[in-house]
């Protein structure tokens, strides 16, 4: 994920930050996993703030972790089986090959979390690749105009 953004254009990647918190923004107000409806203005409030570009820099994806544990913990609790799938083949040889992944059955409220968390953590992506490339950019304006 990391290299898709590496190599989009800054210009993309700020239009896809934007794009992608508007999105979570507009998806939050519906899902009902806060504990309060002042719990959910803060986080509405600062999403609102990066949307408004006063907010890209080293903490802006740290600010995304407290969205991020109320989500997992919600995953969790709407988690109503874990199956484990195995991925490969049946070796004559060496037996089975291959790798056994868990995967969780979750309810409609859960597959609405597991979404909006998979949102967060690509926004989380995003906003950490465009705070390094920003940085990158300002060292080397430094070092070019000395």
């Amino acid at each position: 994920m990391f290299k898709c953004y590496i190599q989009m254009p800054v210009e993309d990647l700020f239009a896809n930050i934007l794009l992608e918190t508007r999105q979570i923004s507009d998806s939050l107000r519906h899902l009902d996993v806060f504990s309060g409806a002042m719990e959910r203005a803060s986080f509405l409030r600062d999403l609102a703030m990066l949307s408004g570009h006063k907010w890209i820099d080293t903490e802006a994806g740290k600010n995304l972790d407290p969205i991020i544990r109320i989500l997992e913990a919600e995953l969790d609790a709407e988690t109503t089986m874990i199956t484990q799938v195995f991925h490969g083949h049946n070796d004559p040889d060496h037996g089975a090959v291959g790798s056994v992944e868990k995967r969780r059955e979750l309810t409609a409220r859960g597959e609405s979390a597991s979404s909006m968390l998979q949102s967060l953590r690509r926004l989380q992506c995003m906003l950490e690749v465009a705070d390094a490339r920003i940085k990158a950019e300002r060292i080397v304006n430094l070092r070019l105009q000395v």
